[in-house]
């Protein structure tokens, strides 16, 4: 839990998170058809392909760790990692909705 710590002198308050605790972030998920979810799917795959070819930095989360359903994604982060993991989960969504369109224009 958050603790609050007295900062200064004046009746502020600062809020001190501990950066090893860890915090479940979820994102909820629209995915009307099967394309979709196969779009997705494909872009974790080639982002997880990346992350091991390159390697993950210090304290970066790996999308591997998410759990997926039909409507949402789980993320359990460290607190330090809560930034980067949001940042990952818009890249992919980005990615999919690439996939998803590029699947589109060739079935056209």
């Amino acid at each position: 839990m958050p603790e609050a710590v007295a900062a200064g002198e004046g009746n502020g308050h600062a809020l001190r998170i501990d950066p090893s605790r860890h915090v479940t972030l979820r994102f909820r998920l629209s995915i009307p058809t099967s394309e979709d979810v196969e779009a997705l799917r494909y872009a974790r795959r080639a982002m997880i392909r990346e992350e091991r070819t390159r390697g993950l930095e210090w304290d970066e989360p790996s999308i591997e760790h998410p759990t997926f359903s039909a409507t949402e994604i789980r993320w359990l982060a460290l607190a330090s990692q809560v930034a980067r993991a949001r940042e990952k989960v818009v890249e992919l969504v980005d990615r999919a909705n690439r996939a998803r369109e590029a699947m589109r224009k060739l079935q056209s």
